[in-house]
């Protein structure tokens, strides 16, 4: 039996579609109801919609504010669907949420609502017996690309992705990750030196002669060691790896030891978006884990400099892009230097994890705790 999915689309998030890509839910039509300052943000959720191979509309709510208007709407659309009717209300304001949910009463709709912590589901009111019951989880269906959507934003590219392994670059980013624990100044002067190349793929400075150093170099097969000290890259891509982005991977690869333990779905590390507006923006390491975002902002700068901590900038950016375009995601710094006790006190005012220094060493222990707790609540691992 196909289903309709009407939502409410007052707070547009996940959870208005996550039910509607649960193939136990059956859905095949989706209705999105929005007042007149929300309609944007709702063509975004049912363009995510009609990708996932459902049809998807978008209607304007007359009167926003007036319950007569909007209970005759509601019952009009029950009457008109060709197919069982169910109205998800996570994204309701009260006004439309204790309209819909009386329509629902009078008309035998069933109703429900998304808990935003646990991902699961709550019954309002006639919940089906072929449907998840109350506390049932929602399946763990959103892509990075369906979650971005949601806000409008298009992936154009990543460096990794979550079970799409690159051997070199993954043996090279354990390599680095070895060498950052046992020399961090080492690490923050192969970043000056990658900041610069000639058009000939060299570096313009040598790097330190140092043997550990220059034997992890050797390791990565990204560059070769001229006479000189200097490097000559195998290829553009390899100065922003051996700059700094090597920890992004080797993030993405402790999170990728993780699945199967938690509800991973997605992760990728250099994801590039592309906001409604044209403005592009980066995470370094993007993750979907029980259908929640979590982004990580990997700081190989500083490194070896204990006294000049990650930088205020560090935080507000991070604290920026997981709320970029309305996003609620959660935020981790992963740093090889240590933040002031005033970075560190910021941080938490800001709800932003901190993994640094020697701690990186333990960093599955730390993604597995944060992984595990989203907004305060332990979510239930199957």
């Amino acid at each position: 039996m196909d289903r309709h999915l009407i939502a409410f689309a007052d707070a547009p998030e996940p959870d208005l579609i996550t039910p509607a890509l649960d193939a136990r839910f059956k859905v095949s039509h989706v209705t999105l109801l929005a007042d007149a300052s929300q309609t944007s943000r709702a063509d975004y959720i049912a363009s995510v919609c009609r990708d996932a191979r459902l049809q998807a509309q978008v209607l304007t709510l007359p009167h926003a504010w007036n319950p007569e208007p909007i209970r005759v709407r509601l019952k009009e659309l029950v009457v008109a669907a060709d197919h069982a009717v169910l109205f998800n209300l996570s994204g309701a304001n009260p006004v439309h949420s204790a309209i819909a949910h009386e329509v629902a009463l009078e008309t035998q709709v069933p109703a429900f609502v998304v808990n935003p912590f646990s991902d699961q589901i709550h019954w309002l009111a006639h919940a089906p017996a072929d449907l998840p019951g109350d506390h049932g989880n929602v399946a763990d269906k959103l892509t990075l690309e369906s979650y971005f959507g949601v806000y409008g934003m298009e992936i154009i590219g990543y460096s990794r992705r979550l079970h799409r392994p690159k051997p070199q670059m993954d043996a090279a980013a354990d390599v680095l990750a070895h060498l950052a624990v046992q020399h961090a100044g080492l690490i923050g002067r192969l970043n000056t030196v990658c900041s610069s190349l000639t058009p000939e793929f060299e570096t313009r400075a040598a790097v330190p002669n140092h043997a550990s150093l220059i034997s992890a170099l050797r390791a990565t097969g990204l560059c070769s060691i001229l006479p000189d000290m200097r490097l000559r890259l195998t290829q553009f891509e390899s100065r922003q790896f051996l700059g700094g982005g090597w920890l992004e991977w080797w993030l993405l690869k402790q999170v990728e030891a993780l699945v199967g333990e938690l509800p991973i779905q997605d992760a990728a590390a250099s994801v590039r978006v592309r906001l409604p507006n044209g403005v592009t923006n980066e995470f370094d390491v993007a993750i979907l884990c029980n259908n929640h975002a979590y982004m990580i902002e990997a700081k190989t700068t500083n490194a070896g400099s204990p006294d000049k901590g990650i930088g205020a900038q560090t935080l507000f950016k991070l604290d920026s892009v997981s709320g970029l375009a309305g996003m609620h995601a959660e935020a981790m710094l992963a740093s090889l230097c240590l933040p002031t006790l005033k970075e560190a006190s910021r941080a938490e005012s800001q709800d932003i994890e901190i993994v640094a220094g020697a701690a990186l060493t333990e960093v599955q222990t730390h993604l597995r705790e944060w992984l595990k707790e989203p907004l305060g609540e332990e979510i239930p691992v199957e």
